[in-house]
């Protein structure tokens, strides 16, 4: 071994560590230029280049090491993560399965591909991969928690707080559990106990956005509206592009009343979508499926007193559509799309939403 070849990959190895790949990039080509048949060293040099988002580079050189060794599971692995980076997720998906067919019992591996299977959608596989994780470790808090965050894609809120108890037994300041049991709870309409995880998280994180933001919407779902604006104000000023807090905090403005619930809406859509529609319907759908005739009711008071407020419209046909009254729930869209022509694609999305939700209830 070249003297200065295995001095230069010393240091690529401690520009690596202190986090500076662009320098330990340099170290590890300067030993590849002593040492051209060094696996390790293209390896590495493969590695850093993927933490400097050079995927190009790192593709090259995982595709070298495979080719002087094509049974190198870390190498796939490698330009798995590389090809995705890149874009390419076809190909990532192929090197992963490779990497699985040669070390089918590598910890790392299997949790790459359980990542790749919540990426993909595929969170029963993924929950497959993370409990074969958790059974060869039980102490495996990251495949616990990433365990947790599968479950509750699943509806399997009890079997995800579970997850959350251990982690908990074995790290018991570890937020992240605190974070996956409030949502479980917020899905399972437990209000008072995502209250008392965002609480835990207020102490411990003073200015917690994570916290404020899980108790303004547990604050919601306990009809304690201007204590969860409060919230969800300060939720807005520390972090404006998060689109559920603006849609959260529209949900209290509207419930109190307050006309400005409207340009909250507006704005959460317009940052995304997907999540703002998370938000409305899951409040809309359990005030509904709780207290029907109160929402009916209480909409028709706020169009009393302002006939143009287009979100009492949408509300009620929303719960209409909830109540399997589609007939009834037409009239108040074609009425919001009169006076608020628009803002028609947020009420479209909303209401294939809401026919998302149910025909997902009536599957399950």
């Amino acid at each position: 071994m070249d003297t200065e070849a295995k001095q230069a990959f010393d240091t690529g190895m401690v520009k690596a560590r202190a986090g500076d790949p662009a320098a330990a990039a340099e170290a590890f080509t300067e030993a590849l230029n002593r040492e051209p048949n060094w696996l390790q060293a293209r390896m590495n040099r493969g590695s850093v280049w993927f933490l400097a988002r050079n995927y190009p580079a790192a593709i090259a050189d995982f595709d070298a090491v495979l080719a002087a060794d094509p049974a190198h599971a870390d190498a796939y692995l490698n330009r798995s993560m590389a090809k995705f980076g890149a874009g390419d997720k076809d190909g990532s998906e192929i090197d992963l399965a490779k990497a699985a067919e040669l070390a089918p019992n590598n910890p790392t591996i299997i949790a790459a591909r359980g990542a790749a299977h919540m990426r993909g959608g595929d969170t029963v596989a993924a929950v497959a991969d993370f409990s074969r994780l958790v059974e060869m470790d039980p102490k495996n808090t990251t495949a616990r928690l990433n365990r947790a965050s599968a479950r509750i894609q699943l509806a399997e809120f009890q079997s995800a707080i579970a997850d959350c108890d251990e982690v908990l037994k074995i790290d018991p300041k570890n937020r992240d559990s605190r974070v996956n049991r409030a949502t479980a709870h917020i899905m399972m309409r437990d209000y008072a106990g995502a209250r008392d995880e965002a609480e835990w998280l207020i102490a411990n994180e003073p200015g917690s956005i994570e916290g404020l933001y899980i108790r303004g919407v547990a604050r919601t779902g306990l009809e304690q509206f201007a204590e969860a604006l409060k919230d969800l104000d300060e939720v807005v000023k520390k972090a404006p592009k998060l689109a559920a807090a603006w849609a959260a905090r529209a949900n209290a403005r509207y419930h109190l009343g307050d006309p400005a619930a409207e340009a909250d809406y507006r704005e959460a859509f317009r940052i995304d979508t997907t999540a703002s529609l998370r938000v409305i319907l899951r409040l809309v759908r359990d005030q509904a499926k709780d207290r029907p005739n109160e929402v009916l009711a209480e909409c028709q008071k706020f169009r009393a007193k302002d006939r143009s407020d287009a979100v009492s419209l949408a509300r009620r046909g929303l719960t209409r559509l909830f109540q399997n009254r589609p007939a009834d729930a037409s009239l108040d869209f074609n009425a919001f799309r009169k006076l608020v022509p628009g803002d028609g694609p947020i009420l479209d999305a909303l209401i294939a939403g809401a026919n998302k939700v149910m025909a997902a209830k009536k599957g399950a």
